[in-house]
């Protein structure tokens, strides 16, 4: 059982349409994949082709036997939970993510969880072989949250694998070339590999799809396949 963590140092970095295109593409490596939405703005649902309307969800249900039923299978294999439109859930999202273990041939199974940003690394309970990937962009402000929490994961006992992935890069941004530049001289736990600013990723989520699927020729593609192999290594590396 693979879980990674996807969460955002700050809202609108950016991190639901990372899960669902990292699922995407480890689905298209034959993985066994389910994404989890674990942000009550219940968005990820969308990229896989699910109605808006839909409204149903984890969230309402106080039971993992009636969860199960919640689960969606998109037109590439994967299966995702939403979260459904309720603010106050039934079920700890703790409990949740424990009782994954439980799900039939999850052994062997990605499991990705799309985190809301308010929601601090420290209320999850990891493991150490567990994935955190915080999702950052280019920017001052996403600077300075960089290294306030690099402060407060130093006055912490973290064993999980935790890595700054920065997302919608823009390489022709002198600023974003520069802080980029400065990241990797200077930050640690920063992933080896970046998200390019893509056009695509917006025009595939108003069609309700994945970029990998609309453009597999893309930026996007090639950078989201990279990500998937480079999670696959680090899972091996842990073993």
């Amino acid at each position: 059982m693979k879980k990674v963590f996807v969460k955002g140092i700050k809202g609108g970095t950016g991190t639901t349409s990372i899960v669902a295109n990292l699922a995407c593409a480890l689905r298209k490596s034959n993985e066994h994949v389910l994404a989890i939405d674990l942000d009550p703005k219940s968005d990820l649902g969308l990229h896989f082709g699910l109605a808006w309307e839909h409204r149903d969800g984890w969230s309402h249900y106080p039971k993992l036997t009636d969860i199960i039923e919640q689960f969606h299978r998109d037109d590439d294999g994967v299966l995702f939970l939403p979260f459904g439109d309720q603010s106050s859930t039934q079920l700890p999202f703790q409990e949740l993510i424990s009782s994954c273990e439980l799900l039939q041939d999850s052994a062997d199974a990605w499991f990705l969880f799309d985190c809301p940003a308010h929601i601090d690394i420290t209320e999850y309970s990891l493991t150490n072989k567990d994935i955190f990937l915080e999702v950052v962009n280019c920017d001052a402000i996403n600077h300075s949250f960089i290294y306030k929490r690099l402060q407060k994961l130093n006055n912490i006992q973290s064993s999980w694998q935790h890595y700054f992935l920065v997302n919608r890069y823009n390489s022709a941004s002198e600023l974003e070339f520069d802080l980029l530049q400065l990241w990797q001289s200077e930050v640690p736990l920063l992933a080896p590999i970046f998200i390019n600013k893509d056009e695509v990723i917006k025009e595939s989520t108003a069609f309700r799809n994945v970029a990998i699927n609309c453009a597999p020729y893309s930026v996007a593609n090639d950078d989201f396949e990279t990500l998937a192999g480079w999670l696959v290594s680090r899972v091996l590396y842990d073993e």
